[in-house]
């Protein structure tokens, strides 16, 4: 649940259960390990050449740009939740990525809805 993922980063939860940890982990598409190595290497890792990689690349996946877009804005729709520009466009970006990464002809549907749960609780 986004609550139980909330409490872990905001330093709340400081021993999540193995059961907590493998459903983040699911959604993640990592393994539980990945989530347990030291939070600076995993962060250095995250912003290092992986994600500039991916930005240098020609822009090839349009409808799958567009398909995040739409998704992102009708779980919004759903949730009648206001977030800012700055937020929504965050929003879009970590699961375009997350997306292409994972299988870049659809946009992955279950990160989408958890990240967005995460964005507005």
């Amino acid at each position: 649940k986004p609550h139980s993922v909330q409490n872990i980063i905001r330093g709340k939860s400081k021993k999540p259960s193995a059961e907590i940890l493998q459903a983040v982990s699911n959604v993640l598409g990592c393994t539980v390990k990945d989530l347990l190595e030291n939070q600076e290497i995993f962060q250095e890792a995250e912003l290092s050449e992986p994600k500039k990689e991916v930005l240098k690349n020609q822009y090839e996946r349009t409808d799958l740009l567009l398909e995040t877009v739409k998704i992102v804005n009708d779980i919004l729709k759903q949730k009648d939740n206001r977030l800012t520009i700055e937020q929504v466009f965050s929003c879009i970006e970590k699961i375009y990525l997350h997306s292409l990464k994972k299988d870049p002809t659809k946009v992955d549907q279950d990160f989408a809805e958890w990240w967005i749960d995460l964005a507005t609780d």
